[in-house]
């Protein structure tokens, strides 16, 4: 069993170190709080490029978000590759306990196959509205909501319907996703146990929630590539891979570019020939590119997910030649100089020193993150921060002052991640510290400042947000007295 890629350098396999080295060049200039986290490069099966944005490292897992959906696909095609599945079998079928008596035909007629390629008739995912019910069933919620388009006729992106081929999967096989998964997909790709976000109910989100490395990630476009062969060994038919890539719907309305080139099930199609991808929120890539035989892998922290796409296309396909190149040394040695080198961009501020006034234990005013005292410590290479919440539980993280310092995982670490901290002066009694989630492309801006009649205001930003305000509400405190 291959544990990892073998390693090579890319002019063996064709690719010329300088069109690596533009990308990363590319990457590495995104502004506006983008922020590529790591890039990885398979071709010929062989690892030929990846680069790591300190602090992220090869050993950290990253949220797929959406891109959970490729894998989710991929159980079901298990699933109809051991008889559990037709995946032109209606879904209530599946589920009679969740038929509601009002089910509409359009609903009664919904197939897994409409699941798959999301056109299961809603007019716009459900998920929302089924959430701000309370509803535990999800499955149930989901049959609930009304279908505005004939299912099958109208493509609509739907991370709820992933989750009801979660739960299918779930129903017919008698054990979650993920331990279905184990013997046939991550333990064959050598990839450890990985976590995945589960409903009230402790199914598998499915639509989103899983965790992976980006070797793991690599490791599985790689089987898509090879069209369900692992190390001589079939684990997908050829006949599900080929379908699940294939566009088997039309995408194009009031979309564009890479987001409008076709649809297959719960995979993307994309602009360059041949070329498909599943992906996640916020730029979290696995593109397969069959005939460059190459695997693309990315996760990051981009608003403008196209942008991404943009670079490899322009950049990277011209750099490839199907045969072997001759050595440059000078290339390749200006890609792995500069992809060494390659650090999370920080807080930009006037970088004056900071202060010694803010030492000290404050107690807070009633606010919505419930925390009750907030405690700023000196250390010789920044700034220590304990946050203790009304009900007696307490966080410590650490800034670093020339760089981020790694904090172990802890509650109020962007839900609960491991994390990275940076603490940079913007005034005589003022500092920012920034903390980087490591798990995701989530990143908390707290500006704190402190006044000589023992008061303190906090101001807290998170880069991005799925629910809720991005700038959290003020906190108000006042410096006790030793």
């Amino acid at each position: 069993m291959l544990s990892r890629f073998e390693r090579s350098v890319p002019e063996l396999e064709g690719v010329r170190s300088s069109g690596l080295l533009s990308c990363l060049s590319r990457f590495d200039a995104l502004e506006g709080g983008e922020q590529v986290h790591s890039f990885l490069v398979v071709r010929h099966g062989k690892l030929i490029h990846e680069s790591f944005w300190r602090p992220f490292c090869g050993n950290d897992t990253h949220k797929m978000f959406s891109l959970s959906k490729s894998f989710t696909s991929s159980a079901v095609g298990f699933a109809v590759q051991e008889g559990l599945i037709d995946i032109d079998r209606t879904v209530l079928s599946y589920f009679p306990d969740c038929c509601l008596d009002d089910a509409t035909e359009r609903m009664r007629s919904m197939t897994v196959r409409h699941l798959l390629t999301m056109t299961s008739g809603h007019a716009e995912c459900p998920i929302g509205a089924v959430m701000s019910k309370g509803v535990k069933n999800w499955v149930r919620g989901f049959f609930g909501e009304e279908l505005v388009h004939e299912p099958g006729s109208t493509f609509v992106y739907n991370s709820l319907a992933t989750y009801v081929l979660s739960a299918l999967v779930c129903r017919v096989s008698g054990c979650g996703l993920v331990d279905y998964l184990m013997p046939r997909l991550f333990e064959p790709l050598g990839i450890q146990r990985p976590q995945w976000e589960c409903c009230p109910l402790g199914i598998e989100t499915g639509g989103w929630g899983l965790q992976l490395r980006s070797e793991d990630i690599a490791k599985f476009g790689e089987l898509y590539l090879r069209k369900g062969v692992w190390d001589t060994k079939r684990l997908l038919p050829e006949s599900w891979i080929e379908m699940a890539t294939a566009k088997q719907v039309d995408n194009s309305a009031g979309r564009v570019l890479d987001w409008a080139a076709g649809y297959g099930f719960q995979f993307w199609r994309c602009r360059p020939e041949g070329v498909y991808r599943g992906d996640g929120a916020y730029g979290q890539y696995c593109i397969v590119m069959p005939k460059q035989d190459m695997v693309v892998v990315i996760t990051s922290s981009v608003g403008d997910m196209q942008r991404i796409l943009n670079i490899l296309w322009e950049e990277l396909l011209p750099s490839i030649e199907n045969e072997a190149l001759e050595a440059n040394a000078g290339a390749y040695d200006s890609l792995v100089s500069f992809s060494r080198n390659l650090v999370v961009r920080r807080s930009k501020t006037p970088g004056v020193a900071l202060s010694s006034g803010y030492a000290g234990r404050y107690a807070m005013e009633p606010n919505d993150r419930q925390i009750a005292f907030v405690e700023f410590s000196e250390l010789p290479n920044g700034v220590g921060l304990r946050l203790e919440r009304e009900d007696g539980c307490m966080t410590e993280l650490r800034f670093g002052k020339d760089d981020f310092v790694v904090n172990a995982r802890n509650w109020d670490a962007l839900d609960g991640e491991t994390s990275a901290g940076e603490v940079r002066a913007t005034g005589d009694n003022s500092f920012k510290l920034d903390l980087l989630g490591l798990e995701g492309p989530f990143r908390v801006i707290w500006d704190c400042q402190w006044n000589q009649d023992g008061s303190l205001v906090i101001g807290a930003r998170k880069n991005f947000c799925f629910f809720g305000a991005a700038q959290w509400p003020e906190m108000r405190g006042r410096k006790l007295q030793v």
